[in-house]
C-alpha cells in the first residue's frame, strides 16, 4: 500500500461533498469578517485553541488557571451546565449575567442585526454569537490570554476562523462520527484539521494511527508538533508529589487521574508560549483549578460527573471504581443523541451495583429502548428504568445504605434537569432550538432555516 496522502483525502472529501464544505467554509470566513469589522485593529487577547474528544473543558481550565499566573486569563467552553454564563469565565470565576446582557445588548446584537439586514442568509449562528461575546467579554475585563474550546471538530468549527497562539487537541474517539466520519481516521483529520502555518500544535494523543494522521496534516500546513506523553503526565506527577504535603482538595480537577493528561498539555503549552513561566506557580493555580460537572459533589453521597460519550464514560467508570472502592455505587445514566447504549453500559456496569436508566430532556433516547438494548448483553448488575430523572435521582436516593453513593452521568440535559436551581433556566434548555424550528413548520420544510450550532448543552 502507498503512503497515505491525508491532504489529499481531505481535498477529494470537500469536491465530493462541496454543497455541504463551501458552506461550512463560507462561515469561518462570516466569523473572521465580524471579528475584524468588531476590531479593526486585531483583538487584544492572545488565544489558544482546543479540540478533542474528551478533557477540551478541562484542558480550557488548566491554561486558564496556569497562565492566570502570568496575566489576567480566560476561556470560553462548552457546554454548560445550568446557565449560559458557564461557557465564559475570566480566573476561575464565571462572568456575571450582566455582563452577558450589556456584551449582547451593546456590541454583539447591534452587529448582528446589521448582519442579518445586510445579508439575511448568513446571519450568525449560536455558536459564532457566543464566540463574538466571549470576545468582547474578554476585552471589556482585560483579558490577555483566553483558552477557546470547540464545538464538534475542529477543521469547520467555528472557533477555527480564530487567529490563534497555539493549537492543542487532546485526544480522538468515537463520539459525532455520524458528523465527523465513519473512520477513525477521518475524525482525526477533521479535529487535526485546526493546525494553522507557523502555530505550534500540541496533542496528548498516544494512538500511533491517529498520531500518523496528526503528523501529516502538521508537516503539510508547516505546525511545529509536540506530542505530549505518558513522560510528561509521570513528570507532572513526580513534581506534586515532590512539591506538596497537603492532599488534593475534593473537588481538584487533578484528584482525578486522567486529568493529568490534560493539565499535561496544558502545562506544556504554556511553556511553548510563554518560557519563562513559573512552574511551581503554575501548578499551584491547576491544583485549585474545578470545573462544574466533573465528579462535582452535589451533596453529602450524591455526585454528578458530565461524562457524555464512550471514551469519558470509560475513564469516569474507573475513576469510580478508584475513588469509591469501599462504597456501593448507584449509577443514574441519561442517553441523548446518537450515543450507543451497547458501548457505554459494560464500562458503567463494573463500577455499579444498580444503574438506574433515565430520560433526558432534548434529544433523549427513551430509557425503556436504552433497557432493552443493554439487556440483549445480559450485564451482571440489576437495571431499573425510570424514565423521570428527577424521581430516578430519589428513588436512587431511598434505595442507598449507609455507605452507598449516587452518581449522576451521561446526558448533560438528564443532569441540568435534575439539579438545575432554576426552572426559567431548565425550560430555556429543554426547548433549545423551538423559535427555528416553528418557523421551519411554517414554511413546510424540514431543514432548520437558521444553522444555530451545537446545543447550549450537551
Amino acid at each position: 500500500m502507498t503512503q497515505p496522502d491525508f491532504t489529499y483525502y481531505n481535498t477529494v472529501d470537500q469536491i465530493y461533498h462541496a454543497e455541504w464544505s463551501a458552506p461550512k467554509l463560507a462561515r469561518l470566513e462570516l466569523v473572521r469578517q465580524s471579528i475584524r469589522a468588531l476590531w479593526p485593529d486585531g483583538h487584544p487577547t492572545k488565544l489558544i485553541h482546543v479540540a478533542g474528544t474528551g478533557g477540551k473543558g478541562s484542558t480550557c481550565r488548566f491554561l486558564e488557571m496556569g497562565l492566570g499566573t502570568v496575566g489576567r486569563a480566560g476561556a470560553f467552553m462548552s457546554p454548560h451546565l445550568f446557565d449560559y454564563r458557564e461557557r465564559f469565565s475570566i480566573g476561575g470565576e464565571f462572568v456575571s449575567r450582566h455582563d452577558i446582557t450589556a456584551a449582547w445588548e451593546t456590541r454583539v446584537k447591534p452587529h448582528c442585526v446589521y448582519q442579518a439586514l445586510r445579508e439575511p442568509e448568513h446571519v450568525h449562528s449560536f455558536l459564532e454569537t457566543s464566540i463574538l461575546i466571549a470576545l468582547v467579554l474578554f476585552e471589556q475585563h482585560g483579558v490577555e490570554w483566553a483558552a477557546m474550546e470547540t464545538g464538534v471538530g475542529g477543521r469547520y468549527d467555528q472557533t477555527r476562523a480564530l487567529d490563534v497562539e497555539a493549537a492543542l487537541l487532546t485526544n480522538v474517539g468515537s463520539d459525532h462520527a455520524h458528523m465527523l466520519g465513519s473512520e477513525q481516521w477521518q475524525r482525526t483529520l477533521d479535529k487535526a484539521g485546526i493546525a494553522r502555518a507557523g502555530v505550534p500544535f500540541l496533542t496528548s494523543d498516544d494512538d500511533p494511527a491517529n498520531l500518523e494522521v496528526i503528523e501529516s496534516v502538521c508537516r503539510e500546513v508547516g505546525a511545529p508538533l509536540q506530542i505530549v506523553g505518558a513522560g510528561d503526565v509521570r513528570d507532572l506527577e513526580d513534581k506534586l508529589e515532590r512539591w506538596y504535603d497537603d492532599p488534593l482538595p475534593a473537588e481538584s480537577l487533578l484528584s482525578a487521574s486522567y486529568q493529568r493528561w490534560n493539565a499535561s498539555l496544558a502545562l506544556a503549552a504554556i511553556r511553548r508560549v510563554h518560557p519563562l513561566i513559573d512552574e511551581r506557580a503554575v501548578l499551584d493555580a491547576f491544583r485549585r483549578a474545578r470545573l462544574l460537572g466533573r465528579f462535582w459533589r452535589v451533596e453529602e453521597g450524591v455526585y454528578a460527573d458530565i461524562a457524555h460519550n464512550v471514551e469519558k464514560i470509560g475513564a469516569l467508570a474507573g475513576e469510580i471504581e478508584h475513588k469509591f472502592a469501599d462504597h456501593g455505587r448507584i449509577l443514574i445514566v441519561g442517553m441523548s443523541g446518537r450515543r450507543v447504549p451497547l458501548q457505554v453500559f459494560p464500562a458503567l456496569a463494573k463500577a455499579a451495583k444498580t444503574i438506574i436508566v433515565t430520560g433526558a430532556s432534548f434529544k433523549g433516547q427513551d430509557p425503556s429502548e436504552v433497557r432493552r438494548q443493554i439487556a440483549s448483553i445480559g450485564l451482571d448488575v440489576p437495571t431499573l428504568v425510570i424514565s423521570a430523572p428527577r424521581q430516578a435521582l430519589e428513588v436512587a436516593k431511598s434505595m442507598r445504605h449507609e455507605n452507598d453513593v449516587v452518581i449522576l452521568t451521561g446526558s448533560t440535559y438528564m443532569i441540568e434537569q435534575v439539579l438545575n436551581p432554576d426552572p426559567y433556566l431548565r425550560h430555556l434548555s429543554a426547548t433549545f432550538g423551538w423559535r427555528m424550528e416553528k418557523k421551519t413548520e411554517a414554511k413546510g420544510t424540514i431543514q432548520l432555516t437558521l444553522p444555530h450550532g451545537p446545543s447550549p448543552v450537551r
